[in-house]
């Protein structure tokens, strides 16, 4: 709370307002950084949403083959990558370990761990760090790529790309991804200024700027400690819990005047929403998953989150998957086709009875088969290799043909040998 002894021009609190977000944008916005943004409440909920979504997500090991002329996968559990997934180090659960994996490369736009093996075999552990202390450089001799471990301010660790699992986002200088919070931290300070400064407003008793004027005649403070006195015990008898008690001022002091507030014109409201609206935007978030639901409807909310997990969940996981199959499968891995996937499907396609009624109006109209259908759900072929044929109406004919069976045909019979 500002105290002012000399009357001033009352300006509109718009103005106020306006005139402190400027004065404090520059300060704050280099404040913010990918470690402490989740003050943004904005922030907080895009990091929170995508992350705890794709850490709930199953992921997979799968070995690409063929079964009757089809692409099949079959899941391999057993397989040595999978076993590190499930438990990936001493302290962190998968669903851990993905949660803040995610949440590192969301705030960061990459996600760096080390490798641990034994003396001999496969990957034991994957030990996250911290993006903030480690240096990633590139020898422009040979294009090998160096990471820095500061690990205190005396030790410097470097170790090779083979070392560590590292995923990334989209990258200028082709190397370390841009953290998306550095492109939008001026809207993210704004946002977090502005919930500040409510704060205060209404701590305050919503009534900021107060002032006072001696009376006339008065020859006011005797001393500049009687002057600081009296602010001091101002602050102490009506701060906080005290802000609405009554008040005594002593003589020569006419009754305090503060700062017209038209709360029409203050927009705090409107602020604090068109802000959440650019960093949403910036984050490609879906403004229902951070709290906005004036334009939401039960309809589009589920269109809204399908959007959400193809354009804000699937990037992030793919860039995960790609940087699992290059980092942590073998040579071996790679000749017998084997990927690594999250199972993201159940989230991308549409309602379940939708999509079952989708598919059988063109099983029965002969436009796919039962092994198509089943590509369709992910599943594998039919084992007794009765799913290539198709289905046909027994009352629709070819015009100019005549409705009769074929010869050496079953009455009633509807399949198609698929040709």
């Amino acid at each position: 709370m500002k105290w002012f002894w000399q009357k001033k021009e009352q300006k509109g609190f718009q103005d106020v307002l306006t005139r402190l977000i400027l004065s404090q944008e520059g300060k704050l916005s280099a404040s913010v950084t990918p470690d402490n943004c989740m003050r943004s409440p904005t922030v907080h909920a895009i990091v929170t949403a995508i992350s705890r979504r794709l850490a709930s997500t199953p992921i997979h090991i799968y070995e690409k083959g063929e079964s009757q002329g089809r692409e099949s996968k079959e899941r391999l559990p057993n397989h040595p990558v999978a076993n590190l997934l499930r438990k990936p180090n001493q302290w962190q659960s998968p669903y851990d370990f993905w949660q803040d994996a995610t949440s590192v490369f969301i705030r960061w736009g990459r996600f760096i761990a080390y490798k641990s093996r034994g003396s001999t075999g496969p990957i034991r552990e994957l030990l996250p760090l911290s993006p903030a202390g480690v240096d990633i450089k590139q020898d422009d001799s040979n294009w090998q790529v160096m990471f820095r471990l500061n690990q205190n301010k005396k030790t410097v660790r470097e170790y090779t790309m083979d070392q560590m699992f590292y995923a990334r986002g989209p990258a200028r200088d082709f190397l370390k991804g841009d953290s998306p919070v550095d492109d939008v931290k001026t809207a993210i300070a704004l946002e977090i200024l502005t919930e500040k400064f409510g704060a205060n407003f209404f701590k305050n008793g919503a009534l900021p700027l107060l002032f006072f004027a001696f009376s006339e005649g008065s020859a006011g403070f005797a001393t500049k400690e009687q002057e600081d006195q009296f602010i001091k015990d101002l602050n102490e008898a009506f701060g906080g819990d005290n802000m609405l008690s009554s008040m005594l001022l002593p003589k020569g002091i006419d009754k305090p005047g503060s700062v017209a507030i038209d709360h029409e014109k203050m927009q705090m409201i409107e602020s604090r929403k068109y802000q959440r609206t650019v960093i949403a935007g910036a984050f490609g978030v879906p403004m229902h998953l951070v709290g906005d639901l004036e334009r939401a409807t039960f309809n589009n909310v589920e269109q809204q989150d399908q959007d959400f997990t193809m354009n804000c969940v699937m990037p992030v996981a793919k860039a995960f998957e790609a940087a699992m199959e290059r980092d942590l499968f073998t040579d071996a891995d790679r000749r017998a086709n084997r990927i690594i996937r999250f199972n993201l499907d159940s989230t991308l396609r549409a309602a379940f009875k939708e999509r079952q009624e989708g598919l059988q109006i063109q099983r029965i109209n002969g436009i796919i088969d039962a092994d198509e259908w089943r590509e369709i759900e992910g599943r594998n072929p039919r084992s007794d290799q009765l799913g290539d044929r198709y289905l046909h109406p027994a009352n629709m004919v070819v015009d100019g043909e005549e409705n009769a069976n074929a010869p050496n045909s079953a009455p009633g019979d509807q399949t198609t040998q698929r040709p």
